[in-house]
């Protein structure tokens, strides 16, 4: 049984990786965005091209670091990066110490602050801003919609009718994200809260709860069960007191006292822009707090229609017992179908990141990622895993330096130049497979011809253009992709990213089936802003025998560890390492690979 559920004062999860509790120092993403962002300002003010160019890249520089430049600065070692000079190694070194440097802070000062919200509108770059700026004095979302919806947008140059329908509905896409953040977002925030809140003994219990314990893949607010004898005064006095680098604000407080759940609502918001929301209960009601907290509301209301209210309780565990079934994990309390599997003594033994043996659908400097093909070749292998997939792109993404004939050639060369070294080593055995993530074109072909395609030890077949298309359109686009015989696995099925944009459509049932069929497994993309095939449809596809391949699609080597968050939602889906593809030792995965490959 996972810790999550053996052991509910632990972390939201447990991670073979990163065990530790990050400081508030800044990482390499939080570093990159505002200097990202910088970049743009630069743009928008009508700055010097090249300078803002400077910036963008050196964000996406440190984005992909393996080591932290808050570690590279502290070692003095920051300028051996490529792309970073004495000036800018000097403004990082001041974002680091209070949070921002002399030209960002000009910069700032030089636009309306709304504008910094129009610039996450999907679909508008910098220079469209500047446009709706300059020439309709737009500065904020609210702006930008009544202008969109009065038909101002589409006369101005380069923009149009259509251009002007989806600023409509992206507007109003990015209102809906704006108070919720993604699984391993909300994570970071509650690592730090945690630390807090633990920090000596003023609280029987601290416990995450909600839809952070239940895995979902955004979370609208971060949820805790506080134990205490004290009441809700004594944690509204502990939060007033705390530290000034607590992660919350200790001036907005607010306590409700009605509450079905608790004894009380304490609520204050987050610096991460999450709010935090304590249920206050006493120890020996916290059993009965932490279950109505952490299920949703159908999971409970199933219960206490079959059973009846379970009264308080000091553990989770005396509540299930009381009902006579099994324990159901955290992440299953979904009412679909985890009732009927714990009377049954039927609740599945969830993957975890153990079970994992391999690494598929990776990226290397051959197209568009950060690290060699021996580097990410070896990051997998001091993970202790035993085979890694190599996946960069295909030809016809150019944008991501998709691979050429020529290249595929010289990268099986490396890869079997790098299998006959390690195969040297008896003792743990590993090895390096030829992949390729191929653009299902819009035909729903494969990129290359099949004399290129047969050269690979499997394919992940991808959509990453044309997403304007009906459900049906799309549907008929992957299903030719995935009966085409040198695919092995559907990438991202719906390309969705998380609180960014919307997937296309397609119906699930028919892809599903084409794919139990022609024997592809389907890939649960583990990069946090994808999770892409939605749990929802893993048990679907598990019923079909259709395999889940966890790939994290790193193009960096710090990106291989993103197997943790698609396991945290494979688990959703009650995926079992048993229909998991890369959960297969590595003569399994090479035998699955053999047998389905084309005569």
């Amino acid at each position: 049984m996972d810790a999550t559920t053996s052991a509910p004062d632990a972390l939201p999860f447990p991670s073979p990786f990163s065990t530790a509790i990050p400081s508030r120092r800044m990482t390499n993403k939080e570093i990159a965005s505002a200097l990202r962002q910088t970049g743009d300002l630069i743009e928008l003010t009508g700055g010097n091209p090249y300078r803002a160019n400077a910036f963008g890249r050196a964000a996406r520089t440190i984005r992909g670091l393996e080591d932290a430049v808050t570690d590279l600065v502290q070692d003095d070692e920051l300028t051996s990066v490529n792309g970073i000079g004495d000036g800018l190694s000097e403004q990082i070194q001041d974002l680091l110490q209070r949070g921002s440097f002399d030209l960002r802070d000009e910069l700032l000062s030089a636009v309306p602050t709304g504008l910094l919200d129009v610039l996450k509108v999907k679909g508008l770059g910098t220079k469209k801003v500047r446009t709706l700026w300059q020439e309709l004095g737009i500065t904020s979302l609210d702006e930008l919609d009544e202008a969109a919806r009065a038909d101002q947008v589409r006369s101005l140059s380069g923009f149009g009718k259509k251009t002007q329908e989806n600023i409509i509905e992206n507007v109003a896409l990015l209102r809906a994200y704006s108070n919720r953040r993604r699984f391993a977002d909300a994570i970071r925030a509650a690592r730090e809260v945690h630390t807090v809140l633990t920090d000596g003994d003023a609280f029987d219990r601290v416990v995450f709860t909600g839809e952070l314990r239940r895995k979902v893949e955004t979370v609208q607010a971060l949820d805790m069960v506080v134990a205490t004898s004290d009441g809700a005064d004594h944690v509204i006095q502990f939060l007033q007191e705390a530290d000034d680098t607590a992660p919350f604000d200790p001036d907005t407080i607010s306590v409700t006292t009605e509450v079905e759940d608790a004894d009380a609502l304490v609520e204050t918001p987050l610096t991460s822009g999450l709010s935090l929301r304590l249920f206050v209960c006493t120890p020996d009601a916290f059993g009965t707090t932490l279950w109505r907290t952490t299920g949703s509301k159908d999971h409970v209301a199933t219960y206490i229609r079959e059973h009846g209210d379970p009264g308080m309780h000091a553990t989770e565990a005396a509540i299930f017992e009381g009902a006579g079934v099994d324990v159901v994990p955290p992440e299953l309390r979904e009412d679909d179908g985890e009732w009927e599997a714990a009377t049954d003594g039927h609740l599945p033994n969830l993957i975890s990141v153990d079970d994992l043996q391999g690494t598929v659908h990776n990226h290397s400097t051959y197209s568009d990622g950060s690290h060699s093909l021996r580097q990410m070749a070896e990051k997998a292998r001091s993970m202790g895993l035993s085979y890694f997939g190599i996946c960069d792109h295909s030809q016809s993404l150019q944008v991501a330096s998709g691979m050429k004939p020529d290249e595929v050639e010289r990268q099986q060369d490396e890869i079997r130049s790098l299998n006959e070294e390690y195969a040297e080593n008896t003792e743990s055995p590993f090895r390096i497979f030829s992949g390729i993530e191929s653009d299902i074109l819009r035909d729903g072909s494969l990129d290359y011809d099949d004399e290129i395609l047969a050269s690979f030890d499997f394919i992940v077949a991808s959509i990453h253009s044309g997403f304007n298309m009906t459900v049906n359109e799309a549907t008929e686009r992957i299903i030719t992709a995935v009966e085409n015989p040198y695919t092995s696995i559907l990438g991202h099925p719906t390309g969705r990213l998380l609180l960014v944009r919307e997937g296309y459509e397609i119906d699930h049932d028919r892809v599903i089936d084409a794919c139990a069929s022609n024997n592809v497994a389907i890939e649960l993309n583990a990069n946090p802003y994808r999770l892409d095939i939605d749990w929802r449809y893993i048990k679907r596809a598990i019923e079909k025998g259709v395999l889940i391949s966890i790939n994290p699609d790193a193009h960096a080597m710090i990106e291989l560890e993103n197997v943790r968050w698609g396991v945290e939602v494979a688990r959703k889906g009650w995926l079992t390492a048993e229909h998991c593809l890369n959960a297969k030792s590595l003569d399994e995965f090479e035998a699955w690979l053999t047998a389905r490959r084309p005569a």
